[in-house]
């Protein structure tokens, strides 16, 4: 069965709030991701005393009947930070089914929890321009989706840039068969041809690098024609040469000579890109000679703004273990150079229990395979 649904929110981080959910809605049993749309900035409707939304639309193919998927969706709700407290109200996320179909057959329901198709579907552009996206040929009460949004145009439904896509990082690395990537905070293989695939592939327009501090001590010098945005659990030394640029030179050329620094202030903190409906992201952004990024900028909220500031530019994983382990759930495609070696190493690559291989080169160089994966509760890529 495929379902449609909307998804907006007008309290808190709202854009990391509707990934949030994507991924939530995309990791449930017997369920399988299709599409996610945009986000687009939509005016209040039928109570207009409360802040803007922002709206997107999600395609599912699941196993769930339409009432499990509703039961799940509010339990989504009720981890992201929803609490009902009025019709039509001001939330941090909500989530509704709107539209299904069982084969060639449109799924109805009348009953007092769930209503299908949604009683207001073709009223409301910030429900019909987002699903437009996602199924163009869709025909409702037959009559074509583009022409149920002609005639709701005037709603104050705009496409924004907002960093939509639930997944926006990538991951590279070179591992041994052992999964092995260093030893002693240094690399375990320099193979001039993987070096090659790593620029070729980093180094692109607006490409981001992210990477722990280890990674970065480990480099010659900082990655050129790049943006390095350096995570670290200790505190700035003098022999750390950070140069965090302020949040309004980010768009200039001159960001690929500056490396942004992020310090976790509290050790025990985990290091991770959670995105919740909290106020505070447990990731600050720092400069060590105080400039630079604002307190309390998380990464995400840091991605964001350079996603916003240039849309689809690229934003690359590179190292360390750690890194890679708390930042894969949060990834849509890796790309790994697996040797057919296995030195002593002690950080190690984490298992891609959730991604498939979809592609395979072997180098030129002997015992050397470029491979390409990706997450596998989705079927889509943007």
């Amino acid at each position: 069965m495929k379902i449609s649904l909307s998804i907006g929110a007008n309290l808190g981080r709202r854009a990391a709030t509707l990934r949030a959910a994507v991924r939530r809605i995309a990791g449930l049993p017997g369920t399988r991701l299709l599409g996610a749309s945009s986000f687009y900035a939509t005016a209040p409707w039928g109570k207009t005393d409360q802040p803007p939304f922002l709206n997107g639309a999600v395609q599912v193919e699941t196993s769930l009947t339409p009432l499990e998927l509703l039961h799940e969706t509010q339990a989504i709700e009720r981890d992201l930070g929803r609490v009902r407290h009025e019709h039509w109200g001001a939330r941090t996320i909500d989530i509704d089914l709107v539209y299904a179909i069982d084969g060639t057959q449109v799924v109805r329901s009348h009953t007092p929890e769930l209503k299908l198709p949604h009683p207001y579907l073709l009223e409301r552009a910030f429900v019909l321009e987002p699903l437009k996206e996602l199924a163009p040929d869709i025909l409702l009460e037959g009559r074509s989706i583009t022409s149920w949004c002609e005639k709701n145009a005037g709603q104050g439904v705009e496409k924004t840039n907002e960093l939509a896509d639930p997944w926006p990082l990538q991951m590279i690395a070179c591992v041994a068969k052992n999964r092995g990537i260093g030893k002693d905070g240094r690399l375990l293989f320099h193979i001039p041809e993987d070096m090659e695939f790593f620029k070729k592939q980093t180094k692109t327009d607006g490409s981001v690098v992210i990477m722990g501090r280890k990674t970065w001590e480990s480099l010659p010098h900082t990655l050129v024609g790049r943006l390095n945005i350096v995570l670290s659990r200790t505190i700035w030394n003098a022999q750390t040469n950070f140069k965090a640029p302020p949040l309004g030179e980010l768009s200039s050329a001159s960001e690929t000579e500056r490396v942004a620094a992020f310090e976790v202030r509290d050790p025990s903190e985990r290091l991770s890109m959670a995105e919740t409906a909290l106020p505070s992201p447990p990731l600050r952004g720092t400069s060590p000679k105080g400039g630079g990024l604002r307190a309390g900028d998380g990464l995400s909220e840091f991605l964001e703004q350079l996603w916003n500031n240039q849309p689809g530019r690229p934003f690359w994983v590179i190292g360390g273990g750690t890194l890679y382990r708390q930042l894969l759930p949060y990834t849509r495609r890796v790309l790994l150079t697996e040797v057919d070696a296995t030195p002593a190493a002690d950080t190690f690559f984490p298992a891609l229990d959730g991604f498939c291989c979809i592609k395979k080169r072997p180098a030129e160089t002997s015992g050397v395979v470029f491979v390409e994966y990706l997450r596998k509760d989705i079927c889509y890529r943007v």
